[in-house]
């Protein structure tokens, strides 16, 4: 259960803000170039960098921005300047007066050697990268005498989210069975992605099956020690799973492995023999969270965990929501 401690879920949308300076009118003051040519802008992230969603479900570790990293790109999306913040949650910079494209990237590794726009955007983060905070990243466009520069940044993970499971055997011998929900899990788990959010998932985890990846376990994983008993309740403990975003289409079930969709999926132990309830997360979106209110199962499960459940198995219906949480709705039943 340590996960469920550590796990709660995320965060709305971070965002740098202007200070409460009135920029209105007559008080806006505009930065004036100094004998360089050069203009000193301010990023600000103010207030709590996360504010709260509608049902709570915050996850407070994750939200923590450990660093910020600032860029500033001329017209021609050359560099022109950066800035790392380390502490605190405002940074300055020098820049050129003119027309800006200005990037924000919180949490990840020190980007170095950057020259142009279109190489940061190519810069991959690992999936490891958020397991102490969040990956996240903005822009905003703006000539400089606008100060301090917005940036509204967003969040490179998607969260996948399993609320409760209850067993609901048809068959009367199944009923009266011990059904130990044993674990909860993604898999097929894509473990790259770009901070220009376009390239495909070049590095894959737990390929078809339960993994506990170096660094990922918190992420990918709730276990349950020593099992929940669905004879005698559902489990309405709610399980926050994270992953990185995963267009592959169409789905396969070969066992030879290659892309496919990323699965989550309840291990159960049924009268001492393990079955596996896959329910799959199609076309998922970073940014987005995918919640499963109930997963009822009605029978035996599936004896892989990459097999997908079908209708005689169980049933389950899929929310999306932004973690703004602004529903996308699509609900599924099989």
């Amino acid at each position: 259960m340590r996960k469920l401690a550590f796990f709660a879920a995320v965060a709305a949308t971070l965002c740098t803000v202007a200070c409460n300076k009135d920029l209105s009118g007559s008080k806006a003051e505009v930065p004036v170039p100094s004998d360089d040519g050069r203009v000193e802008v301010t990023l600000t992230v103010t207030g709590g960098p996360m504010t709260k969603s509608a049902d709570q479900d915050i996850d407070d570790n994750l939200s923590v921005v450990h660093n910020i990293q600032f860029f500033a790109f001329n017209e021609d999306e050359s560099i022109d300047t950066y800035v790392k913040v380390t502490d605190g949650m405002s940074g300055s910079m020098r820049v050129k007066a003119g027309q800006k494209k200005f990037w924000a990237v919180v949490n990840a590794d020190d980007i170095t050697n950057v020259q142009t726009l279109d190489q940061l955007k190519a810069i991959k983060t690992q999936l490891a990268d958020n397991a102490d905070g969040f990956v996240m990243v903005g822009s905003y466009n703006s000539n400089v005498g606008t100060n301090p520069i917005p940036i509204e940044v967003k969040r490179l993970a998607t969260r996948v989210v399993l609320k409760k499971v209850t067993a609901a055997f048809t068959s009367p011998a199944e009923a009266a069975l011990d059904c130990i929900l044993k674990r909860v899990y993604l898999i097929n788990v894509a473990g790259d992605f770009n901070l220009g959010y376009t390239d495909d998932p070049t590095v894959w985890y737990s390929k078809m099956a339960y993994e506990s990846p170096t660094g990922l376990d918190e992420l990918l994983n709730t276990t349950l020690t020593p099992g929940h008993n669905l004879k005698n309740a559902a489990y309405e403990v709610p399980s926050y799973h994270y992953c990185y975003q995963n267009h592959k289409q169409p789905d396969t079930q070969s066992t030879t492995w290659s892309p496919r969709f990323t699965r989550i999926v309840a291990e159960v132990e049924l009268g001492g023999t393990t079955y596996y309830y896959p329910v799959n997360l199609q076309y998922i979106d970073y940014g987005k969270s995918y919640e499963i209110e109930n997963l009822t199962i009605t029978r035996k499960g599936s004896t892989s965990p990459d097999q997908p459940i079908t209708i005689q198995d169980g049933t389950f219906e899929i929310t999306v929501k932004d973690w703004t949480v602004v529903p996308v709705t699509s609900g599924i039943t099989i």
